[in-house]
C-alpha cells in the first residue's frame, strides 16, 4: 500500500514538473498552452468559416470543443516515441518503471487541455450555449481516452527503442489520421457510409463525445461509448503486454 501511494505521489509530482518544464524560460510561460490552440482555431475558422464555408452554426465553438481533446491525443502519441530514449538516464535508476513516463506524458498534456478548457466555456457562453448536466460525463471520456493514450504510447515508446523509425512513422500517421477524426467537420457531411466508418474509429467517437456534451449539451451514443471503452481497454492491455514482453531488454537497448 505504501509503495502504491509513493508511486502515485511520484507520478503526480513528475507530471506537474513536466508540465512546468514545457514553458520554463519562455516569456509567456503557461499562456502558450492557450495561445497555440487558439491560433489553430483561428486558422480553421478562416479556412472553413470564410474561404471554404462548411455551413456549421457557431463554428468556432464547434471546432474548439473537438480541437482540445484531439490536441491532447496528438501531443501524447507524437511525443511517446522519444520518451524512453530521451530519458535513458532516468530509466537506469533502480525501481523506476519506464512505463511511468507514458503516464506522466499523458497527465502532463491533460493539464494543458484543462488549462485551455475555460476558453471553450467562454466561447460556448458567447454563442449562447449553456452547460448542461451531461457535462458530468466529462471525467468518463477523460478516463477512456487516457487509457487509450497510455496503451498506444506504450506500444510506440517500446517499439521505438528497437526500431528508431517508429517515432517518425507515427508523426506522419498522425498528420493523416487527423483528417479521419471529425475535428473541423461533421461526419454526416461525408455521407452515411463514410460517417459510419469514422464513428467506428475510437478516437473519433471520443472526440465526437466531447462535442456532444459541451457543444450540443446531450449525452453521446451509449452504444458507441461502450464499444470505444472496450476498444480502449483492449489497446491499453495490448500496450502493456508489448511493454512487459520487452521490458527487460529496454535498458540494454538504450
Amino acid at each position: 500500500m505504501h509503495s502504491l501511494s509513493h508511486q502515485f505521489d511520484l507520478i503526480c509530482h513528475l507530471s506537474q514538473r513536466d508540465f512546468r518544464l514545457h514553458y520554463t524560460g519562455s516569456v509567456l510561460g503557461i499562456l502558450w498552452s492557450i495561445i497555440i490552440p487558439l491560433f489553430q482555431l483561428l486558422v480553421f475558422v478562416f479556412l472553413f468559416g470564410r474561404v471554404v464555408p462548411l455551413g456549421i452554426p457557431d463554428y468556432p465553438a464547434f471546432v474548439f470543443s473537438a480541437l482540445l481533446p484531439w490536441t491532447w491525443f496528438n501531443n501524447c502519441v507524437g511525443a511517446a516515441g522519444g520518451l524512453f530514449i530521451s530519458n535513458r538516464d532516468l530509466l537506469r535508476q533502480p525501481n523506476f518503471a519506464p512505463a511511468t513516463l507514458i503516464v506522466i506524458n499523458m497527465l502532463s498534456n491533460l493539464l494543458s487541455y484543462l488549462v485551455s478548457l475555460p476558453i471553450l466555456l467562454i466561447l460556448l457562453f458567447l454563442y449562447g450555449r449553456s452547460i448542461s448536466i451531461v457535462v458530468a460525463l466529462f471525467p468518463l471520456l477523460i478516463l477512456v481516452q487516457g487509457i487509450l493514450i497510455v496503451g498506444i504510447g506504450l506500444i510506440v515508446a517500446t517499439m521505438n527503442v528497437f526500431y528508431r523509425d517508429v517515432q517518425h512513422l507515427v508523426r506522419v500517421a498522425l498528420s493523416v489520421f487527423f483528417y479521419l477524426v471529425p475535428v473541423f467537420y461533421l461526419p454526416q457531411q461525408f455521407g452515411a457510409n463514410l460517417s459510419g466508418w469514422f464513428m467506428a474509429n475510437p478516437v473519433a467517437v471520443l472526440i465526437h463525445g466531447y462535442r456532444e456534451i459541451f457543444f450540443y449539451q446531450r449525452a453521446p451514443s451509449w452504444e458507441a461509448l461502450f464499444l470505444t471503452t472496450f476498444a480502449s481497454l483492449i489497446v491499453g492491455g495490448l500496450g502493456y503486454l508489448v511493454y512487459l514482453h520487452q521490458q527487460s531488454q529496454i535498458i540494454d537497448a538504450l
